[in-house]
């Protein structure tokens, strides 16, 4: 007694019932339930031709499960085994039932497909080139602006720094002008301090010209060509000529030359006096 396995409770009775060798209680194939289970619903879609699909799928999940549980069902070892190989066989059967009712595939609609999905994954590698190309160009066009405005803010600082150097400039030269000046003026008072009081020269009166020796007295004036002056003296008129004639006392400045014996109204009819002679 004591040899079998998963034994029960026993007696000395001869009438005692065994449990069965191998047969662990409780133990159920549920695999071959679900094998069934899937098969009827693989039964179910086939009518509809939009459940057609599921159907394969059902009949194949069908299949697989009907598969694993008449290999556990063998020899014995769990129960339900019947119902495995009901599965097992119709699975099969609901599987090419269901592929040969898939309606046909349409290849034009396929390659339009395929079209299509090949111009949208075209369209889209076109897409991320041509933002990557905006991305670049906006890149380099920030870079080309910052170096703009650090070109404009360079040479902004260059010409403050120009204008400050010669603003310093102009105020240096202004305070050397001053300093200049100061020392000029304190060296004129220095003179001025030093240099001895004179009297201011007296002015002396311009040289007298020796007066022109009257020419000798002609018995009658002729009028043509002399005049009598306020003196009473018969004087030759005004005479042109190269050169100064003897006698003549002031050239005028039409070129002509002058007698006359007094400074007052000499020159007076042509145009003034150029020259004393």
């Amino acid at each position: 007694m004591n040899g079998h396995l998963y034994s029960g409770w026993h007696d000395d009775s001869p009438t005692e019932r065994l449990p069965v060798v191998g047969r662990r209680p409780g133990k159920r194939n549920r695999l071959a339930t679900a094998g069934i289970v899937l098969v009827l619903l693989a039964a179910v879609s086939l009518p509809f031709s939009a459940m057609v699909a599921f159907g394969v799928l059902f009949a194949f999940a069908a299949l697989f499960c009907a598969a694993i549980a008449a290999w556990r069902s063998r020899g014995g070892r769990v129960p339900n085994r019947g119902r495995a190989v009901t599965a097992l066989i119709a699975a099969p059967v609901l599987l090419v039932l269901a592929v040969a009712m898939l309606p046909p595939v349409d290849r034009a609609a396929s390659e339009r497909t395929a079209a299509a999905t090949a111009e949208a994954t075209e369209a889209r590698a076109i897409a991320a080139v041509e933002q990557e190309r905006a991305e670049q160009e906006r890149v380099e066009q920030e870079r080309v602006e910052q170096e703009r405005v650090e070109r404009e803010r360079v040479e902004q600082e260059q010409a403050e720094q120009a204008r400050v150097a010669e603003q310093e400039r102009a105020e240096q030269a202004q305070v050397a002008e001053r300093e200049r000046a100061e020392q000029e003026q304190q060296a004129r008072a220095r003179t001025e301090q030093q240099a001895p009081v004179r009297a201011a020269p007296a002015p002396q009166a311009p040289p007298q010209r020796p007066a022109a020796p009257a020419p000798a007295a002609a018995p009658a004036c002729n009028s043509s060509s002399h005049y009598v002056n306020s003196d009473g003296n018969c004087v030759q008129r005004p005479t042109q000529a190269a050169s100064a004639p003897p006698g003549a006392t002031a050239k005028c400045k039409n070129g002509s030359y002058s007698f006359s014996q007094n400074r007052s109204g000499t020159c007076s009819g042509n145009g003034g006096v150029a020259q004393w002679l």
